[in-house]
């Protein structure tokens, strides 16, 4: 396992020589004060104090539109598939995980989906640490933490005064020997600067109960609370859209005239029209049954189909609900 170490002040250097070879997306500002992860042009000041972006990084491998088809006069013809490498340097270990969860979806099914597999094979994900995770994080409770490095090409973490950069992948490997001239051996003592910086940042976490967690919400499939936990719900979608796992999406066909295209757009199971039958007939007809979905799904149907939470203890959908649900609260409730 490689450990090299970066002085901070050439982080403007090597995300330069990153550029060099693929597209690279980092932290900056987007001019409103908010950190985003931004596609660098070589203008921009990146940050490694922040926070988590609002947006995870699933739209990169999996974007919100996406034509699958084109077609005119009764013609069709298959858009060409994405070329080139992205780089995605500073995303919290959170959402590198999420990226794993996506794979199960899109990769390990028959057949795998091609439109998901060129992005994702094109990307190297460079996590950086947190130092400082948020009220709403719980990524310790679901097999993450903050200096988690799965899903993972490279560690990096934010010392005092160089960026240490760890490689989890033979991709990484490869990565950090690219960027030899730039890099130096990591010291014994950059390396326990950042153990126990990690060490440091996992103590404030709430723990939240999730073992078992598949067994339990089966036997509170039926349970009166959730009616109560769904009437705050409004059933806007924030929580899917900003969901770092959350990969549901319905197709259309978008026509005028003789030509169009097929679409695949993300959809949110809180929407009233996401299981409506053709028959009219709709399995989950209030927000009740909806809500239900969500938590089953993370936390039980996940677990049933893929041996693992569909959830990475993010938080967002804690952080930008509109209605302050929290589903923490829900799941302790239920007796998750």
């Amino acid at each position: 396992m490689t450990e090299k170490r970066i002085p901070q002040t050439d982080l403007d250097r090597l995300l330069a020589r990153l550029r060099q070879r693929a597209a690279v997306y980092a932290p900056a500002e987007d001019g409103t004060g908010e950190v985003v992860l931004a596609a660098l042009s070589g203008k921009e000041s990146v940050t490694l104090e922040y926070r988590n972006f609002r947006l995870s990084p699933k739209a990169l491998v999996l974007p919100q539109n996406q034509t699958l088809l084109c077609f005119k006069d009764g013609q069709a013809e298959e858009p060409r598939l994405p070329e080139g490498e992205t780089i995605l340097f500073g995303v919290r270990p959170c959402d590198a995980r999420a990226l794993l969860a996506l794979d199960q979806v899109f990769l390990n099914g028959n057949p795998h989906d091609p439109y998901y597999a060129r992005l994702r094979s094109g990307a190297t994900v460079i996590t950086l640490a947190c130092a400082r995770p948020m009220s709403s994080c719980f990524c310790t409770s679901v097999g993450g933490g903050p200096g988690d490095g799965t899903g993972a090409d490279v560690l990096a973490v934010a010392l005092a005064g160089d960026l240490l950069l760890r490689a989890e992948t033979s991709k990484g490997e490869a990565l950090l020997a690219s960027l030899a001239d730039l890099l130096s051996d990591a010291t014994p003592a950059a390396v326990k600067e950042a153990q126990e910086q990690v060490r440091a940042a996992e103590d404030p976490m709430t723990p939240v109960k999730v073992d078992g967690s598949a067994e339990r919400l089966r036997q509170a499939y039926d349970s009166p609370l959730w009616e109560a936990a769904s009437r705050k719900c409004l059933g806007c979608g924030t929580c899917s859209f900003l969901c770092p796992t959350c990969h549901c999406f319905d197709i259309t066909d978008e026509v005028r005239g003789g030509a169009g295209r097929r679409v695949r757009t993300w959809d949110c199971c809180a929407y009233p029209l996401f299981t409506l039958h053709a028959s009219g007939h709709n399995p989950r007809p209030t927000p009740k049954e909806r809500w239900r979905q969500r938590i089953m799904h993370k936390f039980r149907y996940a677990v049933e189909n893929f041996d693992r939470l569909f959830c990475v203890g993010c938080g967002r959908c804690i952080r930008h609900c509109p209605a302050s649900l929290d589903l923490r609260t829900v799941l302790k409730e239920v007796g998750a």
